[in-house]
């Protein structure tokens, strides 16, 4: 009776958690799709200023890394949290916010993906900034999410020609 107890045991622990882990998994293609809507619904939602939408793709621990020089021109990073960010958010007009990306580039293994792209920043209109943002992302049961987001920030050396219209 114990060796039956103990099998019981071993396939409750084994199996279920590998058919709960296949159900999550799936190809290339469509995980290169996803993670690029993923990034395109955050872009959205900061020109719609919509911090629901913003949330939905976002890990609930979400943080932003923030590279850029300080008025001494020293390179600082600053940090917040994705509470902070989805206020700030939620405080702005609607086309207000318009990040443009391109040259993404992906990668992914298995539940964890990496995507960095370059991107030009323009705030009410006018241009800001440009620079990387690289996002990092893990595979949730609701579907990708947001987990880090790091993006240096600089007004020189931006490639004007690529920016994609909006």
């Amino acid at each position: 009776m114990l060796k039956y107890w103990y099998t019981l045991v071993f396939l409750f622990f084994t199996v279920i958690p590998l058919r709960a882990q296949s159900k999550l998994k799936s190809d290339g293609a469509s995980d290169k799709k996803a993670i690029g809507a993923v990034v395109q619904t955050l872009f959205d939602s900061m020109w719609a200023g919509d911090s629901t939408k913003a949330r939905s793709v976002m890990a609930p621990n979400l943080r932003l890394i923030i590279i850029a020089k300080n008025p001494e021109g020293e390179m600082v990073t600053r940090e917040t949290s994705g509470k902070q960010f989805l206020k700030m958010l939620a405080s702005q007009p609607a086309k207000t916010l318009d990040e443009r990306s391109w040259n993404g580039q992906l990668q992914v293994d298995g539940d964890l993906a990496s995507y960095w792209c370059e991107y030009a920043f323009f705030n009410a209109g006018k241009f800001s900034h440009c620079g990387v943002d690289v996002f990092q992302l893990y595979r949730s049961p609701q579907g990708w999410k947001i987990v880090n987001l790091a993006y240096n920030m600089r007004r020189d050396n931006c490639d004007m020609q690529a920016i994609p219209p909006r």
